[in-house]
């Protein structure tokens, strides 16, 4: 969906005109009419948030929507990912072991799915294992 149609979108489900949404986010009635209309191209950032705020939508949803930022979800992921890598390198550093080859990025490409598998049985294995 192109952004004026996903911005018309959000304002009609808001129940808004166009001189209402302008009035509420301090863009122009003329100029949220090209942007829905694709007589004007992407608004810049600041923008996006003033017409974020007055529809009470987040700023986010509306930067991905307009292309500036990735699909949210994909972002948190990473963001999940990188969390979790930093707490096994906090462990292991706690014991001095920051330099093990379980942290040369590359060994991982050569593993097979199955010897992945494996791994991830065997670490549980040893938490279960404590557990009992």
């Amino acid at each position: 969906m192109k952004f004026g149609a996903y911005l018309r979108a959000l304002r009609e489900e808001k129940k808004l005109s166009v001189n209402q949404l302008a009035m509420y986010s301090e863009v122009s009635a003329a100029g949220i009419s090209r942007i829905e209309n694709g007589k004007r191209g992407i608004p810049k950032p600041p923008t996006i948030k003033k017409l974020a705020s007055a529809l009470k939508v987040p700023y986010e949803d509306m930067m991905q929507a307009a292309g500036y930022i990735e699909e949210a979800s994909s972002v948190h992921q990473l963001k999940e990912e990188e969390m979790a890598l930093s707490k096994i390198k906090e462990a292991a550093a706690q014991y001095e072991l920051g330099d093990l080859e379980l942290f040369d990025g590359d060994i991982w490409s050569t593993l097979s799915k199955k010897e992945i598998e494996d791994l991830n049985r065997y670490l549980l294995f040893i938490i279960n294992s404590r557990s009992s």
